[in-house]
Order: structure tokens, then sequence, then C-alpha cells
């Protein structure tokens, strides 16, 4: 028989729960808040010792907060997980200059942020007063490890959070709070031994042993400044920002649920060779304004025109 405080907590989790599928969330996870465990930040260092994580030396600041989360907020007992679709209804045309589709719509910081601030006010008004702090992808806070801990999915061999139901065409936000809540599921799926988005990455930036992110057109198209090295640029294909071929590939996006809170710019739905052709600074503003994509200035979106028209001549 459960104790009272299992049944409170479950209670709590179902009413958070309820009212985050309400605001549009498609997966929800609860966690205790605790020290990292030491594997998985040996993991993460070793990751750091070889250099896969390239020119992100803000990936390497901090570490005490990424093993310590409390420290991001003293009175944190737990955190909330909120995964969300980006997987866009419409798609762009097969000629077109390939976007990352995590890209195509309005900045997701901007749009996460919003909803986990609304959740956040939303269970201080109608579950019980807290003290929380926001956080989307721009905090020192291993989130897919904690998306593992809470039970809504497990970490692919593409490093990307899959939950099975969903898919892995998600974002990421948490929140931080003092509600002492626990993990009320759990993920027994895993990748087992298929290797295809090892097998699909175009330049060989994934391996058994994680992503090097020296190799990967994500990471050159959109963090990296300067020339990209034209052995990796000649295998981007159609690509111009980012790639996704370790997703589509996935067996877990075969019939990945739509996103409900994302949709695609008609600019960028609709990019075509002319607008990389006369791409300058008005150009660069009408068609990247407002999205995720002002990540890369004027500068990287110019180079990777470049390549994009090397790669393919009319």
């Amino acid at each position: 028989m459960k104790s009272l405080n299992s049944q409170i907590n479950s209670q709590i989790n179902s009413q958070i729960r309820t009212i985050a599928m309400e605001m549009g969330v498609d997966a929800v996870g609860f966690a205790p808040i605790a020290q990292v465990a030491d594997s998985e930040i040996a993991r993460y260092k070793n990751w750091l010792s070889h250099g896969n994580h390239a020119s992100m030396s803000y990936l390497e600041r901090y570490m005490e907060q990424r093993q310590h989360p409390q420290l991001l907020l003293p009175q944190a007992s737990s955190v909330i997980i909120l995964a969300v679709s980006y997987y866009p209804p419409q798609r762009q045309d097969a000629t077109a200059p390939k976007v990352a589709k995590y890209a195509l719509g309005r900045d997701y910081h901007k749009v996460m942020k919003r909803l986990l601030l609304g959740l956040a006010d939303r269970i201080h008004s109608e579950v019980a007063p807290h003290t929380y702090r926001a956080m989307v992808d721009t905090a020192p806070f291993l989130e897919r490890y904690w998306a593992e801990q809470s039970g809504i999915g497990f970490i692919g061999h593409h490093r990307n959070l899959i939950v099975p139901e969903v898919g892995s065409f998600l974002f990421l936000g948490e929140l931080l709070t003092s509600l002492r809540l626990e993990s009320d599921q759990s993920c027994s799926h895993s990748c087992h031994d298929c290797q295809r988005c090892l097998k699909a990455c175009p330049t060989g930036a994934l391996t058994e042993e994680g992503l090097n992110a020296h190799r990967c057109i994500n990471y050159l198209t959109i963090e990296h400044r300067g020339a990209i090295p034209s052995e990796l640029a000649q295998r981007f294909g159609r690509r111009f920002y980012g790639c996704d071929t370790c997703q589509d590939v996935c067996p877990y996006n075969q019939s990945p649920k739509p996103a409900s809170l994302f949709t695609p710019f008609p600019q960028l739905l609709h990019l075509d060779r002319k607008d990389l052709e006369e791409l300058d600074e008005k150009h660069y503003a009408t068609l990247f304004y407002g999205t995720a994509m002002t990540r890369a200035k004027l500068p990287e979106m110019q180079r990777n025109t470049e390549v994009y028209l090397s790669n393919n001549p009319e």
C-alpha cells in the first residue's frame, strides 16, 4: 500500500502533468535533485578531454554546477522536465537549401521560456506555492541526463533524447523547483544494436564513443567561425543550416509526433537559391529575424551559402 507521502507526490505529479499537457507539452518528467553520478561526470569530462566539443568552450565551464545542480537554485528539491515536439507539420521542398527542422520556426528559447514560466505560475496558483528557476539550454545543466533520470526517455546513439511515443525531434526545458517530487515513470527502451544514425552521418561525426563536433554539420554551419574544411564541406549536399540526418533515419522517428507549438515560417519553408544569392544584411534580417538561425551571423551565413552553391551548381 502506498504511503501517504507517495500518494501526495503522485497526485501532485498528476496535477502538474495535466496542466502541462493542456499547455501543449508532449512529455513531462520529474526527478529529485541530487549530485550527478560520478560516472556521468567522468564520461562528460572524457568527452571534453578529447576536444570533441571543438570551439564550444562554454561546455567546459561551471563544472561544479553541472555536478551539483542545486547550486543553480539553493531551494531546489526537484526538477520538472518538459519535452516539446518541433517536428514540422509542413516540410521544405526536396530541392530547397535544407534548414534543420528545429530552426524553421520562432526561436525556441523564447517559446520554451514563456511555456516554462506559464507552467511555473500555474503550479504556484493551482497546485502549491514554490520557488523555481526556468532553464532553456542556457544554464550549466545536464538536461538529457536529468530527462533520463525522470524516466520519460533515453539518450540514443545520436546523443539526442528519445521519448519513445514522441520521437527525438524535441525541445527540452526544465523547472528547478522547491517542490519535493519523485519520478513516476521509467523507460525500458534503448537503441539496442541499431546503428542507423552512426552509418548515415554524412561526415562521420557520430561514432559509438559519441559525437565529434569538429565533423558535425550542425556545429560547422552554426557554431563554427571561419572557413569550413573543404573535405567536410563537400559532403553537405543540400544542407545549408544544420543537419537532421541522424534523427531522420532513427526508427523512433518513423512516425514522429507533429509539433503543436512551433509553426514554420513561410520564408524558411520556401527558402530557395535566389534567397541565398541575395544574402546581405537586409535579406539576413528579413529571412532570419525572430528565429534561432540568428545564432549564425551574416558572415557565417554567407560562408554557408558559398558551400551550398558550390555543392549545388545550377
